[in-house]
């Protein structure tokens, strides 16, 4: 028998995290599950972790090269024989009730909030993630995506993009069926200082253009202001970090036009805002539980 869900889990390099990935797959209140884990050829010993783990539920497949991880999650599809597709980053974790709460939606396609230290700030008030919210840009995670085999086995992961895979494939589910939207926090998203691809962006070793390819290759369907828009965010991307802001913004406006580049630092300004609200929520709710402790003792 098939199970409901092929959970695909792409790692690479990561010994010390994917064993907490798996794992929270293995807890989960549904269990007609099983985890394809697709090692891109990692130098550590990924596959002695996988393999100390006893379940049955778990397969390791391993590429004979680096390959990077869109092509880690394709190979995860074509091994995938469930009724539904789920992806796991090997640095994060999901909450028992994911899967379940998920299915519970009868959806082709279902992302879900994110938890991110602690606070939900990964989240969006709509039922169903439209292509109109697509088009004005990705705030959502691809650890946090169920979608139904045969749909994803259609279209699979751009292996030619570097940064950008999941928003291009989410725009490509939303143009062949609706992506449904759970607004519960069942994704635990990994913000450590750890390697992965946002910094190697914030570093520096990423270029502009390969950061842009995404934009480009959707550009018609930006349209010309979201178009110049997301050029100009990119271009912009942590901004904070460079010694000469006031050059990059410059160059920016040159390139992309004032409207667009107003546009992305109020959008980033309101962000911050959005952010520090929500950590102030937080503490004052940690404050007002240690309050009620002392109170109790």
């Amino acid at each position: 028998m098939s199970p409901t869900v092929s959970v695909v889990v792409a790692t690479y390099n990561r010994s010390g995290m994917v064993g907490t990935a798996i794992r929270s797959v293995l807890a989960q209140t549904h269990r007609d599950t099983e985890v394809i884990v697709v090692d891109d050829c990692s130098p550590d010993d990924t596959a002695a972790t996988v393999a100390a783990i006893d379940d049955p539920r778990v397969r390791y497949v391993r590429h004979d090269r680096n390959r990077g991880l869109p092509a880690g999650r394709n190979t995860g599809i074509r091994a995938a024989t469930g009724e539904f597709v789920a992806f796991l980053d090997d640095d994060d974790a999901w909450l028992p009730t994911k899967l379940e709460r998920q299915l519970a939606l009868q959806a082709p396609a279902v992302l879900c909030a994110a938890l991110v230290d602690g606070t939900v700030v990964k989240s969006y008030d709509k039922p169903t993630v439209t292509l109109a919210r697509l088009r004005r840009g990705n705030t959502f995670d691809p650890s946090s995506l169920m979608v139904r085999r045969e749909l994803i086995a259609s279209l699979g992961f751009d292996e030619n993009l570097r940064l950008g895979e999941d928003w291009d494939a989410f725009i490509r589910i939303a143009e062949h069926a609706p992506i449904a939207y759970l607004p519960e926090p069942l994704l635990v998203y990994n913000n450590g200082a750890h390697a992965r691809m946002t910094n190697e962006s914030r570093f520096g070793d990423v270029d502009l253009a390969e950061r842009l390819r995404v934009v480009e290759k959707h550009r018609s369907f930006f349209g010309e202001f979201w178009y110049r828009y997301h050029c100009a965010d990119t271009a912009l991307s942590y901004v904070a970090s460079r010694s000469d802001r006031a050059g990059l913004v410059r160059e920016a406006v040159h390139h992309y036009g004032l409207l667009p580049v107003l546009s992305v630092l109020a959008s980033r300004a309101a962000a911050r805002v959005a952010t520090r609200r929500a950590l102030a929520r937080r503490r004052g709710t940690c404050s007002s539980s240690a309050l009620v402790i002392r109170r109790a003792g």
